[in-house]
């Protein structure tokens, strides 16, 4: 059987060769004559290239041709495991001419009366990101999609550009494993592939054409005055991918439950109702504690924050208390070894779905505040956390506050991480720093900090 289909698509790949050089012959021809060749400038201009008497529709038909039959070979090579020798040299090369062709195809679709920057055409010339995946729902998702009007749209482009993230590229297997699919079919369990490539920096992930995958059986939620202290119905969530099965082994204290950062905090009623309401002493023979109250922030801006941000591992628990204030907080976390955006979810708040690795999808001076904890600690490297912090600055308003809650790392890095939250130069409510006993050495601190955004006169 491989014999018969290795000499069939050599014959194809041969047969196909040929007929791309007639339709460039045959395009160029028409184009351009002799002189041409011998003037720079005789092909200055979109309008040049192709003269009125060219019949690019005749040329187009010739090329759905040929990327027919190459789509057609492609999907053949599919169904070949990834280590054949038949996909892993001729795929490639056959993904490659697609590319070209479909960019002459759609080359010739485009209007020569919309507005061109040339500059960007030699950069998208240089650079085809379509060109690197071998799965054609890649390819269609990346490539530029023209307006169908042939104008700008309302949004000011000539197109539609979808992205993906820049780790994309190096995760090129992950990715392909991830948008294969059935356009229109259910969509693969593979949740944690996708937040693995995420964490990866695949971020943002293409869209796909296929249906999420939800629990079989999706009760109605609990109503809001019950939502917030009472865990969800098991049947709301799916469970694949986690070592845990239900809430309560969520919720007690078994160990290994597949993640350590915020252990207890789906213990509503013990673990998560008194925070921020009560301080934690951890040594009850010293009075020392990094937490601050709600309520004593709340007062030190009274009625001016509103609105804010969660960026932490947890359940929502901040978010629920700051609403009993009024106050509206969306919780920002991925799920590490639990459902956190769907438990989130079930409590009547709102989770969104982000790795550290993204740009805030707030605009400027927006947020009256932003609150972390258990989650950018001692582990994040110094120019990674500047660029972060100068993110949260972009979104909080002048006056916003920006509460750093229990930021912990060891004693030798503490003065620079606290030179990355220094360098804002935002006026400081609260700033302590106190020993962390978790554990049987002293050389751990933890660091906690309410600062106010400045106002910043720049023209």
């Amino acid at each position: 059987m491989a014999p018969k289909l290795f000499k069939s698509i050599n014959k194809l790949i041969l047969y196909l060769s040929i007929l791309a050089a007639a339709v460039c012959i045959a395009t160029f021809s028409k184009a351009y004559s002799l002189k041409s060749f011998l003037r720079p400038d005789a092909s200055s201009t979109h309008a040049a290239f192709f003269p009125s008497h060219v019949n690019e529709q005749e040329i187009t038909q010739t090329l759905n041709l040929v990327i027919h039959k190459l789509r057609h070979e492609l999907d053949q090579m599919r169904v070949l495991p990834h280590d054949t020798p038949l996909r892993s040299k001729h795929a490639p090369l056959l993904a490659d001419v697609l590319g070209l062709i479909e960019s002459v195809r759609d080359s010739l679709s485009v209007s020569p009366s919309l507005d061109r920057d040339p500059d960007q055409e030699a950069r998208t010339a240089q650079f085809a990101p379509a060109d690197h995946f071998l799965t054609e729902e890649i390819r269609k998702y990346i490539l530029v999609k023209p307006n169908r009007l042939g104008k700008q749209n309302f949004m000011g482009a000539n197109g539609t550009f979808t992205s993906i993230g820049h780790g994309c590229f190096a995760a090129r297997d992950e990715l392909e494993s991830y948008m294969d699919y059935d356009i229109g079919d259910v969509c693969n369990d593979d949740w944690k592939l996708a937040q693995k490539l995420m964490i990866h920096g695949c971020d943002p992930l293409p869209r796909r054409r296929c249906y999420a995958r939800a629990p079989q059986i999706y009760t109605r939620p609990l109503p809001m005055n019950e939502s917030l202290w009472k865990l969800p119905d098991d049947r709301n969530v799916r469970w694949g991918g986690y070592r845990c099965k239900n809430f309560t082994c969520l919720a007690s204290n078994v160990t290994k439950k597949g993640f350590f950062k915020c252990a207890e905090c789906f213990n509503l009623v013990d673990h998560e109702s008194p925070r921020w309401i009560n301080p934690v002493y951890q040594n009850p023979n010293v009075n020392l504690t990094s937490d601050f109250m709600i309520s004593d922030v709340l007062e030190l801006k009274r009625g001016e924050i509103r609105i804010g941000l969660d960026f932490s591992v947890g359940t929502g628990t901040f978010a629920a208390r700051m609403r009993e204030h009024n106050v509206t907080i969306v919780t920002a976390t991925v799920n590490l070894g639990a459902p956190f955006n769907e438990m989130i979810a079930l409590r009547g708040l709102v989770p969104l779905y982000v790795t550290v690795n993204q740009r805030l999808p707030f605009f400027d001076n927006t947020l009256d505040l932003i609150h972390t904890t258990r989650f950018l600690d001692g582990w994040i490297d110094l120019v990674l956390l500047e660029f972060v912090v100068y993110d949260w600055d972009r979104v909080l308003r002048p006056g916003g506050l920006l509460w750093i809650d229990s930021f912990f790392c060891l004693k030798e890095d503490l003065d620079e991480y606290l030179g990355v939250f220094g360098m804002m130069r935002y006026k400081r409510h609260e700033w302590i720093v106190v020993p962390k006993f978790d554990k049987n050495d002293d050389r751990e601190v933890f660091f906690s900090a309410v600062l106010e955004k400045p106002s910043r006169p720049f023209r």
